[in-house]
């Protein structure tokens, strides 16, 4: 299993050395903040929509996950809860396999296949249908679209969020030899990545957003070392002096630049004990509210009524609850796994 498909899915990875604590605040504390902030979130969602987000179901699975996987508690109840809150967003199983019905198109396919295999949902009629609905979907280039009301960044603008979170989606789900017409299906799948690899090493990521998912897409796809190689030196280039990474060369650092940039180095094997590891985790310590969110600031243009979840961070909640919870998953790394 590849480093990015064990921190979805919430596997214990080989120990790396942690950080050392900046004096005023620990990683675990950290955690156990961005926990409590995110359960709250995540709690208050369906009081105003009824459909899963990559934002908050996705990324409140994700962190709760990997963090009970670390030692630390998780309220079980809720973590069922927001799972099936996720599953019934996709019951309309027909039409999804046709490569339709689905708000946010393929990106929220890809986030919510990543979802259901962290919260070790075991394939069935459902991931099928969203397997089949990247399969319909997916460009003759390779790609897959974003959503037809417009792109929503950095979570919602790349092409190359969309196939590098395929790559792993569709491999994870991937039928059972002795599945009815397994190996038709799994000769579509093989296409499918092949034509996701081909993309993903015939363009050129420019923001980090595309460079993160770039990366992720070449290891989950099985790219050749040297490639591998190449963007996780870009990565490594484009680091901040005060450890961070900004989603736009004219942008300051931020929160979930530096988050996801550190998930994906992982990915491609960067020990957590590596210096850029070690001070991107220690502008997450530093950068951290006393409620246990991190603010980062929206440049999505409103294409949706804004409603206020009560989550910290005005009309820029959204992208900072999707910034805490991949702080978490960037900081539970820089932990021992539990005992």
């Amino acid at each position: 299993m590849t480093t990015i498909a064990a921190l979805l899915a919430g596997v214990v990875l080989t120990p790396s050395a942690p950080a050392d604590d900046p004096p005023d605040r620990t990683a675990k504390a950290a955690v156990e903040k961005a926990l409590k902030r995110l359960e709250a979130g995540v709690t208050n969602y369906p009081k105003h929509r009824q459909c899963f987000s990559c934002h908050h179901q996705a990324m409140a699975v994700l962190s709760m996950t990997a963090a009970r996987r670390r030692g630390f508690a998780v309220d079980e109840e809720l973590f069922k809860k927001v799972v099936d809150f996720s599953a019934r967003t996709f019951r309309n199983k027909a039409q999804i396999a046709r490569g339709q019905g689905v708000g946010g198109d393929s990106t929220s396919v890809v986030y919510a296949l990543h979802t259901f295999a962290a919260a070790g949902r075991p394939a069935d009629e459902m991931t099928a249908a969203l397997v089949e609905y990247l399969l319909v979907k997916q460009r003759k280039d390779g790609s897959w679209p974003i959503a037809a009301f417009g792109d929503r960044p950095p979570t919602m603008g790349s092409l190359f969020t969309n196939v590098g979170l395929a790559m792993f989606a569709l491999k994870h789900y991937s039928p059972d030899e002795d599945d009815p017409g397994a190996e038709e299906l799994q000769k579509r799948i093989d296409a499918a990545v092949e034509k996701g690899r081909a993309w993903l090493l015939a363009n050129k990521p420019v923001s980090t957003e595309d460079k993160v998912f770039h990366l992720r897409g070449l290891v989950d796809a099985g790219a050749e070392a040297k490639d591998i190689e190449s963007a996780r030196a870009q990565l490594l280039k484009d680091q901040r002096e005060d450890g961070s990474w900004a989603q736009l060369a004219d942008m300051d650092g931020d929160a979930y630049a530096t988050a996801t940039v550190l998930v994906a180095l992982r990915h491609a094997g960067l020990d957590a004990g590596h210096e850029a590891y070690r001070k991107g985790a220690k502008y997450l310590l530093q950068t951290q509210k006393e409620d246990g969110a991190w603010i980062v600031q929206t440049r999505s243009k409103p294409l949706q009524l804004f409603f206020d979840n009560g989550d910290p961070g005005g009309k820029s909640q959204f992208i900072s609850f999707a910034a805490t919870g991949w702080a978490v998953l960037a900081l539970v790394e820089t932990l021992p796994p539990a005992k």
